[in-house]
């Protein structure tokens, strides 16, 4: 017998789960702004008088869309919604603002993926939502006949009913007729006329090219050439087999720069442009475009004009948006360092 054992070698140890990639700075969905936040502590302890007497003294329509879609948010269905509802029948606010999270609740059952990536039992949910939605909002719209508001919101709850192209023009006409440079109605209606919504990338161009064309210089709406080319762009893998392959190349394209510098020319670059709410919104979509085109400069000036003040749109089509937002810059500032070393401003 061996007076002496071998020694067992050591157990390997066990492997570590790879670490999460490291998030970004925070994207604040309600824009920086102190009013929304404050309602937003209001409303998740139920309290929404103080909201209503502010969005009633609220006529202007861009404020009141903001305010109306960024604290209408809201996981789940909240009980005072129809307290709300019950304690101010006589007005449209209630049912406008329980519309509005309608058709958010609706996606949240459905989800935000495409049609095909949908649990099938999840389908009677989602329509059943948007149809509560749709009424919802529809009572709002007949209390007020000046407000635009409910209608282009109702934009959506007609795109995920599928009622077809003619009604959702039909709603954006009503929403347009009350307030001609409606952001929201534009920028809405460009999904609504995507190829995903029954739509066409012809379609979809046509109203964004012609919405710009006749849009004044300095208005919001013409962040709708930028978002198109998006829209377009995410979907080229999805068209054909080299659709990968173009993706990589398009926004390299002389005429899809010259189109978006134009409409970015009319808007956030221009001195007569007008801020608002919306302004980070625009200014995110119109900074994601110039990386993609490697036009670091201007990537960069909007991004100082940006702040802190990111949009989780469109920059979660890279991932977590904080993340993808500061990868941007870095790569930006990286390549302009290099450019001036060298004496060259061209990108590599």
């Amino acid at each position: 017998m061996a007076l002496f054992k071998r020694p067992r070698p050591a157990a390997a140890p066990p492997p570590q789960p790879a670490a999460a990639p490291p998030k970004g700075p925070p994207v604040d969905p309600l824009a920086g702004d102190a009013v929304a936040h404050r309602f937003r502590a209001e409303l998740a302890e139920g309290r929404w008088q103080e909201f209503h007497d502010f969005l009633e003294a609220t006529r202007d329509w861009t404020s009141r869309d903001f305010y109306l879609s960024r604290l209408a948010d809201i996981t789940g269905r909240p009980a005072w919604l129809d307290e709300w509802a019950a304690a101010r029948p006589g007005s449209p606010l209630p049912w406008l603002f329980r519309g509005q999270h309608g058709v958010f609740w609706a996606w949240q059952a459905r989800g935000s993926g495409r049609a095909s990536t949908v649990a099938q039992d999840t389908w009677p949910v989602f329509y059943a939502r948007l149809v509560d939605a749709d009424r919802d909002l529809a009572r709002a719209a007949a209390m007020d006949d000046e407000d635009p508001t409910p209608h282009a919101r109702s934009i959506q709850a007609a795109l995920g009913l599928d009622l077809g192209q003619t009604e959702k023009h039909k709603r954006f006409g009503e929403a347009a007729r009350r307030f001609r440079w409606h952001r929201s109605a534009h920028t809405i209606m460009i999904q609504a006329t995507a190829a995903k919504w029954s739509g066409s990338n012809q379609e979809m161009f046509e109203f964004a090219r012609g919405s710009s064309a006749e849009a004044p210089e300095g208005s919001g709406v013409h962040v709708v050439v930028p978002l198109a080319h998006l829209e377009k762009w995410l979907n080229l893998p999805r068209e054909s087999g080299d659709g990968e392959a173009r993706q990589l190349q398009y926004f390299r394209d002389g005429q899809v720069r010259a189109e978006i510098w134009r409409a970015a020319d009319r808007s956030v670059r221009s001195p007569r442009y007008q801020p608002d709410q919306y302004t980070p919104s625009d200014r995110n979509i119109f900074t994601m475009c110039f990386f993609l085109m490697q036009d670091y400069q201007a990537q960069l000036e909007q991004m100082r004009l940006i702040g802190p003040l990111i949009e989780a749109s469109p920059w979660k089509y890279h991932g977590d948006p904080g993340r993808a937002y500061e990868q941007a810059r870095t790569r930006a500032l990286q390549v302009i360092g290099m450019a001036q070393g060298s004496g060259s401003h061209r990108a590599p």
